[in-house]
């Protein structure tokens, strides 16, 4: 057996390096494009009842169910902030709402009238593009009383109009699969180096839950950049729900795994029935509550990282460096399953294959994970003298 401490090259620090050093050549990954479906399946009023709490005040077609959407439209905490968006997942579809709040002299609507506009579409990188008028709605919707009078029936058959145009169009929406502007660069500096281990997670189809409070979009912006990190691999089984809510628990017990955020703490209790990993700000807890802590591994291909994007942070802006992160973490999945596939054909992997693939000697127990998972028949490399590492668990 091999041990990696007398092949793998070392840094100033003793440690093993993580392979040749990065450059943009290494991770030119192409952005693939695909023409989606840009259809409206439903266009929908939520708004905020003193009386009866979250409400589905008004949708198109009515045949078209969205049952627990005036939860998702109006999440735990909206009072607190004048707008926001959202995403969410809803039996198998996906939907995207804004919401506004106005406050007014108004006894029966204590102070503040509530509403979000939204729509739902069979896949979320087709809801982008209405987000602008979307807003324009909801700015309408709390302008327009909440009564019966003409103005609130002008205005849905505004929506009826924007929803009709819309599907007339044969015109199908080219889209880049790629996170927001910005996102994946401010997700790197909130979480740091367990970013490295959250890839190692959805590399192990693993339930992920954010926990956030509103407003809720830039958490919303983090699951879809987690969901962009792993590509286009064929084991990439990574499934954005986005906002999900207690009404969701029944549902979420049946997935095997997904990335979402929740403003709804109570999820956090239930530990191994909904999630495997629980993130509060930049901390990691498993589905025991116990913080999970990164591998001298993940800090390593954190720095390297870090240290490059530092080095062109002044030349370029914030999606070039969205696209240098997107790329490297392309990069690194790609190999390790390419890697792996040719293990696979050998049924050894080396001292040599870790250094290659920029992993480090800690990150074997989570190699031995993924390989189990993969089904793949292949023998690692004793650590030797470097069992110690072995204790930096995932």
């Amino acid at each position: 057996m091999l041990c990696p401490c007398s092949t793998v090259m070392r840094g100033d620090e003793g440690e093993p390096l993580l392979g040749d050093e990065y450059s943009e050549q290494q991770v030119s990954t192409p952005v693939s494009v695909t023409a989606l479906d840009p259809t409206i399946c439903s266009i929908f009023v939520v708004a905020f009842d003193t009386r009866c709490g979250n409400i589905i005040e008004w949708c198109y077609p009515e045949r078209f169910d969205i049952g627990g959407a005036e939860f998702k439209a109006l999440p735990s905490g909206a009072h607190n902030v004048q707008h926001d968006v959202m995403l969410f997942e809803m039996n198998g579809y996906y939907g995207l709402a804004t919401y506004i709040m106005r406050q007014v002299d108004n006894a029966s609507e204590r102070g503040a009238r509530m509403k979000s506009v939204g729509i739902v579409c069979k896949h979320y990188l087709s809801l982008a593009p209405h987000e602008d008028k979307l807003f324009d709605f909801a700015h309408q919707s709390v302008e327009r009383y909440n009564g019966k009078g003409n103005n609130q029936a002008m205005f849905y058959e505004e929506l009826i109009e924007y929803f009709t145009t819309h599907n007339a169009s044969s015109v199908s929406i080219p889209t880049e699969i790629r996170p927001p502007e910005g996102s994946l660069y401010e997700l790197l500096k909130s979480q740091g180096p367990n970013l490295f281990l959250l890839w190692k997670m959805m590399l192990l189809n693993k339930r992920i839950i954010f926990q956030c409070t509103p407003p809720i979009t830039r958490q919303c912006s983090y699951v879809q950049c987690l969901a962009m990190l792993l590509g286009n691999i064929p084991q990439n089984k990574t499934n954005p729900l986005f906002y999900i809510t207690v009404n969701d628990i029944t549902t979420l017990k049946l997935r095997q795994s997904y990335i979402a955020c929740t403003a709804d703490l109570v999820l956090k209790s239930k530990g191994v029935q909904l999630f495997d990993v629980f993130v509060t700000g930049s901390a990691l807890h498993n589905d025991t509550g116990e913080v999970m802590n990164c591998t001298r591994g993940d800090r390593l291909r954190h720095g390297i990282l870090s240290n490059m994007i530092n080095h062109h942070a002044a030349n370029k802006n914030s999606v070039e460096l969205d696209e240098m992160i997107l790329s490297y973490f392309t990069s690194l999945t790609c190999d390790l399953f390419t890697a792996l596939d040719s293990a696979h054909n050998h049924q050894t992997f080396s001292a040599k294959d870790l250094q290659d693939l920029r992993l480090h000697v800690t990150d074997l127990p989570f190699l031995a994970l993924l390989i189990d998972k993969l089904g793949y028949d292949i023998e690692l490399f004793e650590p030797g003298c470097c069992e110690d590492a072995f204790k930096s668990l995932l």
